[in-house]
């Protein structure tokens, strides 16, 4: 499945990250938390329209997005630091 990468600016720990990881559940069950500001999801939706899904989801509880960036993570993508199980399952999900 495609993998997306969202990356934002919501406060680790704050009821608007949560939202967002909520939406996330709604549309891309499979998906990885990198570090505070950046997951992967695997979905077969558009990037503007998991953005699109993830605003409303936001402004829906009263919380502003900030700054968000969704964008299609390709086969070619490389990367370095990742932790094992990160990188097992980034590894799987290009597959």
């Amino acid at each position: 499945m495609p993998l997306a990468l969202v990356v934002h600016d919501l406060p680790a720990g704050s009821a608007a990250l949560k939202a967002m990881v909520d939406a996330i559940y709604e549309i891309a069950p499979e998906h990885w938390p990198m570090s505070d500001s950046a997951l992967l999801a695997a979905t077969g939706v558009s990037p503007s329209y998991l953005r699109d899904h993830l605003l409303r989801a936001l402004r829906a509880q009263g919380h502003r997005a900030g700054l968000m960036l969704v964008s299609r993570l390709g086969t070619n993508a490389a990367w370095t630091g990742l932790p094992a199980d990160g990188e097992d399952w980034l590894r799987q999900a290009l597959d």
